[in-house]
């Protein structure tokens, strides 16, 4: 048994180093059967991919995709939670031409609305963001997105902003989304996974690799396995996911 696929990698479309085709290559000859090109939303904000470029990313995938039918390369986007109404930085068309899109917060982006800035980024930035009234807030922020969007993936939970993992694992379980387990820095404890396993929420497995060298690294399941959880609830875990 395995890892069918890795479904958070990056390119040089956004923060990443390598190509399309240097991550699929990767991908082959760590014998993986799924590899997702995930960049950075799309927009004009440094270590993103450009509005200007999204049409062509599309392309590059789908080429790279026909160059190799012997593995399955899925196009989507690590879009940026930017507000507490849930927007993402990514329009519905766009969304509409992926495959699927992965929710995350990164301190890296900084809103372009003032009223985004102060009421989301900002407190999630300054001490005061471990607050009941504030981890409720974000929690609302992914509920939003999650209700407004077809996101697939809820990004490495805990990092840079803090949310209930009970409904988060409550909403990835009525939506159909995968929690994710981020094999670049993952901040789940073993009674995190406690919480998100009583909910019945499945899980997904991925190396957010910013360079090829490290797509299909898969180490973050070693805290999973010390919290006792069962592979089975691992959608990549010997199978193939199914997104929204």
């Amino acid at each position: 048994m395995a890892f069918w696929g890795d479904y958070h990698t990056h390119t040089e479309y956004s923060h990443g180093k390598g190509t399309v085709e240097d991550n699929v290559q990767a991908g082959i000859a760590r014998g993986l059967k799924a590899v997702a090109i995930t960049d950075h939303g799309i927009t004009g904000y440094p270590h993103n991919l450009h509005p200007a470029y999204f049409e062509d990313f599309l392309a590059d995938v789908e080429s790279v995709r026909l160059a190799h039918p012997e593995i399955n390369l899925l196009s989507g986007i690590e879009a940026n939670l930017i507000s507490g109404k849930g927007d993402l930085d990514l329009t519905e068309v766009e969304q509409e031409k992926l495959d699927f899109i992965i929710c995350g917060f990164h301190q890296v982006r900084i809103p372009d609305k003032a009223d985004f800035f102060f009421d989301f980024w900002l407190p999630n930035f300054l001490p005061i963001k471990n607050r009941r009234s504030r981890i409720m807030k974000n929690t609302d922020a992914y509920v939003n997105a999650v209700q407004r969007y077809r996101v697939g993936v809820i990004a490495h939970p805990l990092r840079s902003i803090g949310c209930d993992l009970r409904v988060i694992g409550e909403l990835a379980k009525e939506y159909g989304v995968y929690v994710e387990l981020n094999s670049k820095k993952c901040q789940l404890s073993p009674q995190d996974f406690e919480t998100l396993g009583k909910t019945g929420c499945e899980f997904i497995v991925n190396s957010d690799a910013h360079e090829p060298e490290r797509v299909g690294d898969f180490s973050a399941v070693e805290l999973f396995d010390q919290a006792g959880l069962d592979r089975k609830l691992i959608a990549n875990w010997n199978r193939f996911p199914t997104f929204r």
